[in-house]
């Protein structure tokens, strides 16, 4: 062996030392090995002694694509020549396209250089553990001193390859589990853990209401002029909580009361002159029901200017989404300006979406994580749930859930109305096979009609 050889081959051995992957190592054995031996093409496929050669590298190629005709040719040669002679597809030798079917052989006149080699890449330290095969081509016949320096460098890459094959511990355990004993055993605790009764639960947005909060409707149509309290406020019974715009009223009160006065002034007048004249007696009457008429119609206003204040009926805090949201709106009669509740007493509202409703019966249990608290959830009891679903403003069509707390002591501390989160609802016992499957059997169900 020259220097020149010895110096190229620890050359290509140091690089080989400093790959990091598969991928470089594969690159430096398919194209610098042509530093050391000169050919026209080399090619890695990877697989053992039991697996299909792939092809994994190729000289000149910075990607491989499998699905090409030359890869796919190649796959095929490797494939008929670890097929042919166990003892022989280990061991170092040139191809001979004769034994081949005809096929191969049309195409090697395309694809390939008329000499191959065959150097298979195994593990050193264990005889005929073959890792992979380079196969490499080029125009002339294969000398005895290029295979003797093949065979070297195919046992520093096999020592690479090595390192880069071996397997996770992962794989190692997976391998362990295979064996039919313990497949029989796994099979037989999935059988009977299917069988585990356990509660039938969902997952659903929540939030804190208030129980039995009071109402406050507008009593007539008109304009809110402004709102005097503010969310969250301390109320006390007969509190001024929002003016409505009095201009309107305030002026029918006017007139109302000015066509009273001189309703009034008119049956004095008549009662006055009645002592001279017997005749303007007659008009007493008449003058009279004006009188009663103009009155009821004044009062009449005057409840109306009444109403435009509407004032707190209870005591409690403030519940609505904000005074500047009401300011100058428009109001029918009936319709909601704000609550008042009180915060101790509350309830649970859960929108469960219509796919995932489960039977949900009076006292079931349910938990709340709040989104400001998720680490002290807060059991709840079901009081009703809703007969029909109804679109949420999340445009989902769900189900209406109202819970009580399940702690009903006056120690218990109740949580801030408004305060959202995830509620997981506890519904009827099934199997455990069931639970994990019954979202793909309403699923099949939905689609397949069985």
């Amino acid at each position: 062996m020259s220097d020149q050889a010895i110096a190229q081959l620890l050359q290509i051995e140091q690089q080989v030392r400093q790959c990091e992957t598969k991928t470089e190592l594969a690159y430096v054995m398919v194209n610098l090995t042509r530093s050391l031996v000169a050919y026209e093409q080399a090619a890695l496929l990877l697989g053992g002694e039991l697996d299909t050669l792939k092809v994994f590298a190729l000289s000149d190629v910075a990607l491989v694509d499998r699905t090409t005709p030359f890869c796919a040719w190649l796959e095929t040669v490797a494939q008929h020549e670890s097929s042919t002679d166990t003892e022989s597809a280990s061991a170092v030798r040139t191809l001979d396209p004769h034994g081949w079917p005809e096929a191969l052989q049309t195409d090697q006149a395309e694809f390939s250089a008329p000499h191959i080699l065959w150097l298979p890449i195994g593990i050193p330290a264990k005889v005929n553990q073959r890792l992979g095969v380079m196969c490499l081509a080029k125009a002339t016949p294969w000398t005895e001193r290029e295979i003797g320096l093949l065979k070297h460098l195919a046992a520093t890459y096999g020592h690479a390859l090595q390192l880069f094959s071996q397997p996770s511990p992962w794989h190692n355990t997976w391998d362990k589990l295979r064996t039919r004993k313990v497949a029989t055993a796994i099979l037989v605790s999935v059988v009977i853990l299917g069988f585990v009764p356990v509660n039938l639960t969902v997952l659903a947005p929540g939030s804190i209401i208030a129980k039995d909060a009071v109402s406050v409707t507008a009593p007539l149509q008109g304009a809110v002029q402004k709102v005097m309290v503010k969310p969250g406020d301390a109320i006390a019974q007969g509190d001024l909580l929002v003016q409505m715009d009095a201009t309107e009223f305030q002026g029918q009160f006017d007139v109302a009361q000015r066509e009273l006065e001189r309703a009034q002034a008119a049956l004095r007048t008549t009662e006055q002159a009645g002592y001279v004249d017997r005749r303007k007696k007659s008009d007493l009457l008449e003058l009279e029901s004006q009188v009663a008429l103009n009155t009821i119609e004044r009062d009449f206003y005057q409840k109306r200017l009444v109403q435009t204040q509407l004032l707190a009926s209870t005591s409690g805090i403030a519940v609505f989404d904000g005074p500047d949201q009401w300011q100058g709106r428009p109001v029918v009669v009936g319709e909601r300006v704000l609550s008042i509740a009180d915060p101790k007493r509350i309830q649970l509202e859960v929108r469960v979406p219509a796919k995932d409703a489960i039977s949900l019966n009076r006292g079931d249990e349910v938990t709340f994580y709040m989104d400001t608290d998720p680490l002290n959830p807060i059991e709840f009891k079901v009081l009703y749930s809703s007969f029909e679903p109804n679109q949420t403003p999340e445009q989902i069509i769900a189900y209406r859930v109202v819970a009580d707390p399940a702690d009903d002591s006056e120690t218990f501390s109740a949580p801030r109305i408004g305060l959202r989160g995830t509620a997981k609802l506890y519904g009827e016992e099934v199997s455990l096979a069931y639970y994990l499957l019954r979202r793909p059997i309403t699923f099949l169900r939905q689609r397949l009609g069985f």
